[in-house]
């Protein structure tokens, strides 16, 4: 039965779900547990996909509502699949191309938790649609060398029990079982981001949430699918994988706040709310403050990922302008999809903070880091570009990093430009790399190189607006 009526809050709604009175783990895709959960996703998807459009279990509205498809609009296909007025259009107004934090105007602060939300409802539809109280969504553990293969259940398009998983729109050596890192090295799908000691940006670092979103979470998007798929915000979350790697993506967040690391607690951050339908096409309204921890919840996951323990909780906010800067370019720079292209940093104009060369050869001196921003792309370029940087022109350059473009085509984001809130400001979005092994001889005329890891696609027209070295 699909519901209308008003919305519920989330806390209302939570406290009437039978299967909340236990705790769901969800578990790694590579172990027992997580092939017979696997199964019953399997079972599920198939379930979904033949619901009708307008249904709000369905695959397609749950598609949606991370982003409507690429070669259509928002407004398109709301007329398209409610031809009048109901509550089930309503909720799709509400909900669909609700993603965070993709495109101008939005706050990288709601990443994790919306996500988090996003699987969190899903995983509910298919506990009612199977009638299986004990179904958790798994997770793809790729950060571990012999998982970075797409798992073989999403490789079978024949197969009348797992062929709805498959997809053709994802990388070719993705769905020939090939590790999706492959050629990419050192390999970026690693849990770096465990390193970070704010929820926030600070200093130059991305800070924890904005970490994972643009490393390990963008890297897999692209290394994966191609620009009708993974690879882009707007086709994504029709591919089943996606679902299994935002497990794990939430799971990495669990393991950093399990470390130690700190969430926000400002007001602004704990009430902003976002809608989803429940299995019953209920309209919920989910708070940030009632995802911020697993275990109101009730759910967990069978592994958490060791790292550091975060002694200290940083939760400052700055911009990247008012550091000190090292060296500095600020126009748009064209970025070749298929080969290398040098960008040639000079001293910072007279209005900008300036560091100090002298001092970054000290015992203890904060370390340099390279922040590139203002990233964009007229499709997705679907390759990752290596990030190179020269400390002068007679040095040679060293490897500090990778960066993706999978958050930079503008076309993918124009129905998220009214997700904002009053009070939200958007954030300043960027690649930060540490390149303290790099600094020797270091000038404030470093050469920042860029190039494509394979063949980009041909008419991506990569941009990237900002370089630049800074004093973090």
């Amino acid at each position: 039965m699909i519901a209308g009526g008003a919305a519920i809050p989330f806390a209302q709604w939570f406290g009437g779900q039978a299967w909340a009175q236990g705790v769901s783990i969800r578990r790694d895709l590579s172990t027992p547990g997580g092939q017979a959960d696997l199964q019953k996703y399997a079972k599920a998807v198939k379930i979904l996909t033949a619901l009708p459009e307008s249904d709000p279990r369905g695959w397609m509205f749950q598609w949606y509502i991370h982003a409507v498809r690429g070669d259509r609009t928002k407004a398109a296909e709301l007329a398209r699949v409610y031809p009048a007025p109901s509550p089930q259009r309503q909720l799709a107004q509400d909900s669909w191309s609700t993603c965070q934090a993709h495109g101008p105007g939005t706050v990288e602060d709601y990443f994790l938790p919306w996500h988090r939300m996003y699987v969190f409802f899903i995983e509910s539809i298919i506990k009612k649609t199977l009638n299986d109280p004990t179904f958790a969504m798994p997770y793809w553990r790729y950060t571990q060398p012999a998982q970075r293969a797409l798992p073989a259940a999403f490789r079978q398009p024949g197969s009348p029990a797992l062929g709805t998983l498959y997809r053709p729109n994802r990388n070719g050596w993705t769905n020939a079982g090939s590790p999706i890192d492959q050629g990419v090295v050192p390999s970026p799908l690693n849990t770096s981001s465990l390193l970070q000691k704010s929820y926030r940006p600070a200093s130059g670092d991305q800070g924890f949430c904005m970490g994972i979103d643009f490393n390990l979470h963008g890297t897999v998007h692209v290394q994966t699918g191609n620009g009708v798929g993974m690879g882009s915000v707007a086709w994504a979350a029709n591919d089943p994988i996606f679902w299994m790697h935002h497990s794990n993506i939430d799971r990495m967040w669990g393991s950093w706040n399990k470390n130690g690391g700190c969430n926000p607690s400002d007001a602004g951050w704990l009430s902003k709310t976002f809608i989803f339908p429940d299995a019953n096409g209920q309209k919920i309204i989910a708070k940030v403050g009632d995802f911020k921890a697993l275990a109101p919840l009730k759910y967990t996951y069978d592994l958490f990922e060791p790292g550091p323990k975060i002694g200290v909780c940083l939760n400052r906010v700055f911009k990247l302008a008012q550091l000190p800067h090292i060296a500095l370019a600020e126009r748009p720079f064209p970025i070749d999809p298929l080969g290398p292209v040098a960008i040639k940093l000079s001293a910072p104009r007279e209005n900008v903070p300036r560091a100090n060369l002298k001092l970054l050869q000290t015992a203890g001196a904060a370390r340099p880091r390279l922040v590139i921003s203002a990233l964009q792309a007229q499709i997705q370029p679907e390759v990752l570009f290596r990030v190179e940087i020269q400390a002068n022109e007679k040095a040679r350059p060293v490897t500090v990093g990778f960066l993706n473009f999978f958050d930079a085509v503008a076309s993918e984001h124009a129905d998220h430009a009214d997700m904002g809130q009053a009070g939200d400001a958007p954030s300043d979005k960027f690649f930060s790399f540490d390149i303290g092994d790099a600094v020797r001889g270091l000038t404030s005329e470093p050469i920042v190189t860029l190039t494509p890891v394979g063949k980009g696609a041909a008419g991506s027209k990569p941009v990237v607006g900002s370089v630049r070295v800074i004093q973090g």
